[in-house]
């Protein structure tokens, strides 16, 4: 019995640090596993709050005079961030990153050819068009 209550108190803490560090946040990821390059985008309103959503997509053109294609479609985490990961390390273009939540919009230019691993910070904006 005194062996039970014992374990019990050497047990209970661990498990309060445990869910504290399972409550930690893990930014949203999506990846294209294509290379090691990677693109991390924070999205925020004209307020500067994280917006929680926001639609990410991208088109990918690789290979042999960019015949091949790539679309990819994520959205943001509560934090308001987005990664993505394993991107080309080369490409013939540059890519664009367009992200839009509601009537707000905003686009990235991500070049691995420059800035392999980029970090963007998108203030999203009514009435951009999206092309």
């Amino acid at each position: 019995m005194i062996l039970v209550l014992l374990s019990l108190v050497v047990v209970c803490p661990r498990l309060g640090s445990a869910q504290s560090a399972a409550a930690a946040v893990v930014p949203a990821e999506i990846s294209a596993d294509l290379g090691t390059c990677s693109a991390l985008m924070t999205v925020t309103g004209s307020d500067s709050k994280p917006i929680y959503g926001a639609k990410v997509t991208t088109r990918i053109q690789y290979g042999f005079l960019g015949v091949k294609k790539l679309d990819l479609e994520a959205y943001t985490g509560a934090d308001g961030k987005l990664g993505i990961t394993n991107l080309p390390e080369v490409l013939k273009k540059p890519m664009y990153i367009y992200i839009s939540k509601d009537d707000k919009q905003g686009v990235e230019e991500f070049n691995p050819n420059v800035r392999c691993h980029a970090t963007f910070d998108v203030r999203l904006k009514s009435g951009l068009s999206r092309y």
